[in-house]
């Protein structure tokens, strides 16, 4: 599975719902400000970020940048697609 992650904030609810369907081997794509939780996210599988972030990462993450067109190749491979944003 795919995941979409836009929350700022590891501690909120709506974090801890993605948590609890993320499986390990599931590839997440931080965009916009799930920029800012990317270092701290406890990852399990494949970790993009998509694009440039709006904000500097509270700590950076050494993760790949995509664009749009390899998000689109991602969704492709991964089949379904979750997305989290605040």
């Amino acid at each position: 599975m795919l995941h979409l992650i836009a929350f700022d904030d590891l501690d909120s609810q709506q974090a801890r719902t993605c948590l609890a369907l993320y499986q390990p081997g599931d590839s997440c794509v931080f965009v916009d400000h799930g920029h800012l939780v990317a270092a701290e996210f406890p990852l399990q599988g494949p970790g993009y970020l998509l694009g440039q972030p709006p904000l500097p990462p509270a700590r950076r993450a050494d993760l790949e940048y995509i664009d749009y067109d390899r998000l689109v190749a991602l969704t492709a491979e991964y089949g379904p697609v979750t997305s989290w944003y605040s």
